[in-house]
């Protein structure tokens, strides 16, 4: 097979290997070659060349990780995440935020020219001019956790949305990096999803704890949800050769549900503006 995404031999880590987008992209990296490191909390069934665990909210568990990793890295896929409910704010924040930044910094020095890393925002995340200064003071602080905790314990009335804040934060963070990291010749995007089915969506709904009405509100006008793998084949695209050129971008993979808001062709529930 033609290695047209360039991931033959390569080293690449991806985090949420376990499950939904990022047991997709592990799996779709594998077919292509790559040499896949996995990062989750659960077990990996994806035959990757090494799978570690790790809690992206425990500094420890990471730090173990990078350890293990090797010191040359092609390409990082942040995929781990939790939705809030039922993950309270702090954790929701840590896992879906803070640990991502912490293992990107970590590995940023190993990522030589070429190099690319995409993480997993979301259309929750797409309001984030409106919530700019507040989004900003957070990554202002040390890239560590008790700083992030005391702040998120401190603001908790002013971050009701732990889930649509931490995308807001991947967001802004990866417009931030991008010219810093193009001084070493390495790429940095991000994807908004829509509404993807994976085992945990189904579980949350069928728990009640996520309605579906509310859910639909933001599926797209084909009427269905994404799949994992639909995501997962965007976020290997974007750290693929295909796509170097690209970076500081916060890519929505929605069927068009933005544009349609930004269109007035629906309602605004996104805050876009």
């Amino acid at each position: 097979m033609n290695d047209v995404l360039g991931y033959q031999g390569k080293n690449v880590v991806v985090t949420g290997a376990a499950s939904g987008m990022g047991q997709a992209a592990a799996q779709l990296l594998v077919d292509l070659g790559a040499r896949v490191h996995a990062l989750d909390i659960a077990d990996v069934t994806v035959p990757v060349e090494k799978a570690l665990k790790a809690d992206m909210k425990d500094v420890a568990t990471i730090d173990a990780a990078l350890s293990e990793l090797p010191e040359e890295i092609h390409a990082l896929f942040n995929c781990a995440g939790v939705p809030s409910p039922p993950f309270a704010l702090v954790d929701t924040v840590l896992i879906n935020f803070s640990g991502l930044r912490y293992l990107t910094e970590g590995l940023v020095p190993r990522i030589g020219e070429g190099g690319a890393i995409a993480s997993i925002a979301s259309t929750a995340g797409m309001g984030w001019k409106t919530n700019l200064e507040r989004v900003r003071e957070f990554l202002a602080l040390d890239n560590g956790f008790d700083a992030a905790t005391a702040w998120l314990e401190s603001n908790a009335r002013a971050v009701p949305d732990g889930y649509g804040f931490s995308k807001q934060c991947i967001i802004v963070y990866t417009m931030s990096m991008a010219k810093q990291l193009a001084a070493q010749g390495v790429r940095i995007n991000c994807i908004a999803p829509s509404p993807t089915d994976s085992g945990f969506m189904q579980k949350l709904k069928g728990e009640g704890q996520i309605p579906e009405e509310a859910v639909a509100l933001f599926l797209p006008s084909n009427g269905r949800y994404a799949t994992g793998e639909e995501m997962g084949q965007a976020l290997v695209l974007l750290n693929s050769r295909l796509a170097g050129f690209i970076s500081g971008n916060n890519m929505p993979v929605d069927f068009g549900y933005c544009a349609e808001i930004l269109m007035g062709q629906r309602d605004d529930l996104l805050g876009l503006g």
